[in-house]
């Protein structure tokens, strides 16, 4: 047995996690989580634990900064992935074939943890509350852990826009995500994320709270920026971006309008006892 669920690890080693974050709305997402993720680096020489890196976008720009980074994946691409783009660049990083729940890293021995994939694709609660645990465990006192999570409500959003809604396999994919966070992508998209749970903002505090941590802030990543209806074309003319991220700054923290996010972050500290 895999690390893995068998379609999650089939979806990733089938689909280019490689470029996704150069694709759509890739650019967006990337830019925002690198901004989102500074405001929480430890001081030069921190370890910080990448956890569902990929194939190590994060992992390399976090080693920029002279910090310990430690890359662990369940997916066998994205590991060989992340070695090669170490390996080539002038600043290392380590990677590791891992999973949340049980990662390879000592007790307190990271200044900062982020988890990318484990809270949106392990699918049962008890497993989700095991990995922040599990961060817990590996976190320094006084580190921080990140957590990276995709709104119930951003497939709903999407389909609304691009008229997919009026399909019957989204309409009921949609449904089964609003009223229980269960993403099922139909077997007519095979290229569409593979099995999720997505998160509501008040349960994805909710679940940081039953693992023991004290949530610090809760941001939209792209926030409703993406809504442009002439997005790429904004993006790509300096002065729009600046007035789309302009617009993210403002309502980033803004709960009320998180709905419109097709990801979240939300950073905690280990609760004090």
């Amino acid at each position: 047995m895999g690390l893995i669920a068998s379609e999650i690890s089939s979806f990733y080693t089938q689909s280019e996690e490689e470029s996704r974050l150069k694709l759509g709305l890739g650019p967006l997402e990337f830019e925002r989580n690198k901004d989102l993720i500074s405001r929480y680096l430890p001081a030069a020489s921190g370890t910080i634990a990448d956890v569902g890196g990929g194939p190590g976008h994060y992992a390399s720009w976090l080693s920029t900064f002279g910090h310990q980074v430690v890359l662990i994946d369940p997916v066998a691409k994205h590991i060989q992935q992340a070695e090669k783009r170490s390996k080539q660049s002038k600043f290392k990083f380590q990677s590791f074939l891992g999973e949340a729940r049980t990662l390879p890293l000592a007790d307190q021995s990271a200044d900062l943890v982020i988890l990318h994939g484990p809270l949106y694709h392990l699918q049962k609660l008890d497993e989700r509350i095991a990995a922040l645990k599990e961060a817990s465990r590996v976190l320094k006192p006084g580190g921080t852990i990140l957590g990276f999570a995709i709104n119930k409500a951003a497939s709903t959003v999407a389909a609304l826009q691009s008229g997919m809604i009026h399909l019957p396999e989204v309409f009921d994919m949609c449904k089964k995500e609003l009223l229980s966070g269960e993403h099922q992508p139909p077997a007519a998209f095979p290229g569409m994320l593979a099995q999720a749970f997505f998160h509501s903002p008040s349960s994805l505090l909710s679940e940081f709270k039953l693992a023991g941590l004290h949530p610090l802030a809760l941001f939209a990543v792209e926030g409703m920026a993406w809504m442009d209806n002439k997005y790429f074309e904004s993006w790509a003319t300096p002065a729009k971006r600046q007035r789309l991220l302009e617009l993210l700054k403002l309502t980033e923290a803004d709960q009320e309008l998180l709905c419109f996010s097709p990801h979240m972050m939300l950073a905690a500290k280990a609760a004090l006892i």
